[in-house]
């Protein structure tokens, strides 16, 4: 994420005063309550628990793969059948949350790939509202994190 240096002074100016901002505070636990419910998501995934990774879902999720986007429930469907065809373990490794009201992005390491995706807060907490990814309903190739994940690699 990048913060200009202004803003990192004032933050350090009013950290200095013993002052957290309300929005700062806020903004941090938002990111922090995100990144736990992405990884309860990989857990999930990861155990077969097809009814958490559901719950941790808005019902009108859409799933955009590299070939298909699915919406509500056939996207749900979709999860159910990537859990059950899924063999080994995968990762998620966060690599930017963005919060901006009631929306928030994730960018992520997702097994072998990458994903972007979209979480709204329902309720007081966040659910995954939209999931990208090239290759999050092709299990065989959604396992297998790599080494080193890499999200803007030159294509020279």
């Amino acid at each position: 994420m990048r913060v200009s240096v202004a803003r990192l002074l004032a933050i350090a100016w009013i950290a200095s005063l013993g002052i957290v901002p309300e929005a700062l505070a806020t903004e941090a636990a938002d990111r922090a309550a995100i990144e736990v419910a992405a990884q309860a998501w990989a857990k999930a995934f990861n155990t077969r628990d097809v009814n958490t990774l559901l719950a941790l879902a808005t019902e009108d999720l859409i799933v955009i793969d590299a070939n298909t986007s699915m919406t509500g429930a056939r996207a749900r469907e979709a999860w159910k059948k990537a859990v059950g065809a899924a063999q080994g373990q995968i990762t998620s490794s966060s690599k930017e949350i963005v919060v901006a009201d009631d929306v928030a992005w994730r960018i992520a390491a997702l097994g072998k790939g990458q994903t972007l995706e979209v979480w709204k807060r329902v309720g007081g907490g966040w659910k995954l509202h939209r999931q990208m990814s090239p290759n999050l309903l092709a299990p065989s190739n959604l396992l297998s994190p790599p080494s080193e994940p890499v999200l803007d690699q030159p294509t020279n």
